[in-house]
């Protein structure tokens, strides 16, 4: 191999004139394809960081979007639940307003119940009266009956048959 120290030219084995600092032929190739390769890597990295952002932004939207709707659907369920709040309240008040009547009709129910008890009692004795005064008229009139015919001993048995009738109606009625 021989070797120009003035033109820094060499020359190699194969005839090939080379020129000090030059690459060879292949090292261009070489780095040029690396550097195709690494721009293709760089580009389908940013196309995939593209979709990727594309399907973010997408899934954003529609999480959004459904955000704002579950929002409307909140603020109508809110008005009617107010709505039912303020319903309630009223319900509550006639509620309130039903148990004070309920309450005033029990005292006179159990007001009622007494004087229907008493009116029951009284009429029971009533009946007892009624059914004594018969005995003591019957009494009367057989005795009646029987002085009219001047049978002393019959009128006086009659009498005193009835005598505890008599004295019982007496002393109903004072």
């Amino acid at each position: 191999m021989g070797v120009s120290a003035a033109n820094d030219v060499s020359v190699r084995d194969d005839g090939d004139v080379a020129t000090a600092g030059a690459r060879p032929h292949g090292t261009r190739l070489r780095n040029w394809v690396i550097g195709l390769v690494a721009g293709v890597v760089f580009l389908a990295a940013v196309g995939w960081i593209s979709v990727n952002e594309v399907r973010a932004n997408t899934r954003f939207d529609r999480t959004h979007a459904a955000l704002v709707t579950t929002r409307f659907h909140l603020s109508r369920v809110v008005a009617q639940l107010d709505a039912v709040r303020r319903a309630l309240t009223v319900v509550d008040g006639q509620v309130a307003q039903d148990r004070q009547a309920l309450g005033r009709d029990a005292t006179q129910l159990t007001g009622m119940q007494t004087a229907l008890s008493t009116s029951r009692t009284n009429l029971s004795r009533g009946n007892q009266t009624v059914t004594d005064l018969h005995t003591c008229l019957s009494g009367v009139e057989q005795a009646a009956n029987a002085l009219s015919v001047n049978d002393r001993a019959r009128a006086i048995e009659a009498l005193g048959s009835v005598t505890a009738s008599c004295t019982a109606a007496v002393d109903a009625h004072g």
